[in-house]
């Protein structure tokens, strides 16, 4: 083989070799493409899957009950949350079966709560800052007290719309006394998830948030229904 015929071949075996080279690096890139792909689906796939399993567990703790609110500036509704906590709902609905939330007032109006439920809170509020008949005082008392303590069920999140059991405080430690909730209960109106550790939240306003922005101290909480949806 002359000298020409072998540059001739090397030439096409170079040839050769640089198209087998590329050849490889488009089968590189190709694969690199399809696992990029393929991670990107998977990533896809495991969000909607984990937001998917958060939205059925949030249907899970929300029931097909519902407190249903007429106050004198409107009605609010609020989804009760019977699967987290079920003993606190148990008893709000007993209160209301009972009637004892009709026609109180809302003593407490601030820029991030308002609280009504209780009978001897109300009668003091009425009385404007006076003092309240002593008679009619001390059977306040007693109808807040006869209802009896709570257990907490702390879990859900003091946000705005959360609807959660009010405690009174321990007189050494400043702080809301466990298993101590009875009656009042509050509406959020600002975030508030500062209070997670110690308050339990039964339930949270699916309408008339409006309403609850609206209220003041003159305002009265009319009646409270435990309704299915």
């Amino acid at each position: 083989m002359g000298r020409a015929q072998k540059l001739k071949q090397q030439r096409k075996e170079e040839e050769a070799n640089l198209r087998k080279k590329e050849r490889r690096e488009g089968y590189h890139k190709i694969i690199i493409v399809v696992i990029s792909i393929l991670a990107i689906a998977v990533t896809v796939f495991l969000v909607l899957l984990v937001n998917s399993m958060k939205n059925e567990e949030a249907k899970k703790v929300i029931s097909n009950k519902q407190l249903v609110l007429d106050t004198t500036k409107g009605q609010i509704v609020i989804d009760l949350f019977t699967k987290d906590t079920p003993i606190t709902v148990d008893h709000i609905a007993t209160l209301c079966d009972q009637g004892f939330y009709d026609n109180l007032l809302w003593y407490r109006v601030e820029d991030f709560v308002v609280q009504t439920g209780s009978h001897y809170q109300s009668l003091v509020a009425e009385s404007g800052g006076g003092q309240p008949d002593e008679t009619q005082a001390q059977d306040a008392f007693n109808q807040d007290q006869q209802t009896g303590t709570v257990l907490d069920e702390m879990g859900q999140s003091n946000v705005r719309g959360a609807v959660g059991i009010a405690k009174p405080s321990d007189p050494n430690t400043q702080l809301p006394t466990a298993n101590s909730g009875r009656t009042d209960f509050y509406i959020l109106k600002q975030d508030a998830t500062g209070l997670d550790q110690y308050f339990t939240v039964f339930g949270k306003v699916v309408k008339g948030m409006d309403v609850v922005d609206s209220l003041e101290t003159t305002d009265v909480l009319t009646s409270a229904q435990v309704k299915n949806k």
